[in-house]
């Protein structure tokens, strides 16, 4: 996001507000609550959206150095190994030895220089070679090693924020991020942030159920009334979008301060909370020193696990921890954060459930709840 993009969202929200209006669409929509329970439906989002996408993973400072992991249950049940390689590149691998299917390491992050299978000590290097393996000759002679080398996935890093295909037919295209998600990546400076602290658990909800709560603030007065929304515009927010991507602003009340001051003390961030969607996997909550990242991994159709990560600045004087004064300001922020999300993760439990009675066939969308409405139609689109 450059500043001319910065100021001209500012004007655009103080001018909503001036009117007593927000951002609308054209006519009201709605979607069949079977997009939300149907089996069916759920494998066609996996092979649709999930698996025919780049999926962003994570920040490049989780992988620090060379031999760096991490390792996860992902996408359809796809096991992940991301790795940065002895050259420094960033790898990603099906977390799976070529010889019977064992898997390399178990969930988590960790650094070393070769994975050890289990089961029968197939080693592979952190490029992905098969690198050593008991007996081979004698079991395999009429194979190579370089035959088994670790089945690898497309990787491409933007701004410290690495993407994955989840398709190993597939590579990532050098043009798939639009320009304007590239300068709003650019703007939030993630190679200079690491992982706080990350809070995981599964809810009983279909992923755009978590999705949908975080894109329209009509809920904000009601759901959050006792922690946020005394601090924002009610229901008034506006949102950008490119193709499945998009860029929503929910104001602040201290947005209004603005009107006061000239146009170069302006800041967005101090005066909102942006949501960076980089659909379907992460949306960024882009607050006044930190970020959050909401990581929605779907493993049913009523089941999701949320991965809730805050994203801290470096530590400015180069060191490895801190200041107490910092630990404080992001622990208070993490702590909230989560406390916010279960609000609406809560509810959106109690959505779920009504959902599968099939009492209500349908769920609708206001004029002013526009942001869902034009996520329903990329995803029609998609799902096609």
């Amino acid at each position: 996001m450059d500043r001319s993009t910065e100021i001209r969202l500012i004007k655009e929200i103080l001018d909503l507000h001036e009117k007593g209006e927000t951002q609308y669409a054209p006519a009201s929509s709605g979607a069949t609550t079977d997009l939300y329970t149907s089996e069916e439906i759920y494998k066609r989002e996996m092979s649709h959206i999930f698996k025919a996408n780049p999926n962003a993973v994570a920040i490049t400072s989780q992988l620090p150095e060379a031999g760096s992991y991490i390792a996860r249950e992902w996408v359809d049940n796809f096991p992940l190994l991301l790795v940065r390689d002895q050259k420094g590149d960033i790898r990603a691998f099906a977390n799976i030895c070529r010889h019977r299917n064992s898997r390399l390491v178990d969930p988590g992050e960790g650094c070393r220089k070769r994975f050890t299978c289990p089961y029968h000590a197939w080693t592979y290097a952190t490029d992905g070679r098969l690198v050593a393996a008991p007996q081979f000759d004698a079991g395999f002679p009429d194979r190579q090693m370089e035959e088994f080398g670790l089945i690898e996935l497309s990787v491409a890093v933007v701004h410290g924020l690495i993407f994955v295909h989840p398709d190993p037919t597939q590579k990532i295209a050098d043009d798939f991020l639009p320009a304007e998600m590239r300068s709003t990546l650019a703007w939030l400076d993630l190679e200079n942030h690491r992982v706080y602290d990350v809070h995981d658990q599964n809810w009983k909800s279909n992923w755009k159920i978590m999705y949908e709560g975080g894109i329209e603030a009509y809920h904000f007065n009601v759901a959050h009334k006792d922690t946020i929304a005394p601090f924002f515009l009610g229901n008034l927010s506006t949102w950008e979008g490119w193709g499945h991507y998009s860029r929503f602003i929910l104001p602040k009340k201290s947005i209004l301060d603005c009107k006061d001051q000239p146009e170069e003390k302006w800041d967005i961030r101090q005066g909102s909370n942006i949501l960076v969607s980089l659909y379907p996997t992460l949306t960024f909550l882009v607050q006044p020193d930190h970020i959050s990242g909401i990581m929605t991994t779907p493993l049913a159709p009523g089941l999701t696990r949320v991965e809730e990560i805050t994203y801290a600045p470096k530590p400015a004087d180069g060191s490895d921890t801190w200041s107490e004064e910092e630990e404080t300001l992001y622990r208070t922020n993490h702590d909230l954060t989560k406390r916010v999300l279960d609000e609406d993760y809560e509810l959106g439990e109690t959505i779920q459930a009504n959902m599968e009675t099939g009492i209500v066939p349908d769920v609708n969308f206001a004029r002013f709840e526009s942001a869902l409405t034009e996520l329903h139609r990329h995803y029609n689109l998609a799902m096609q």
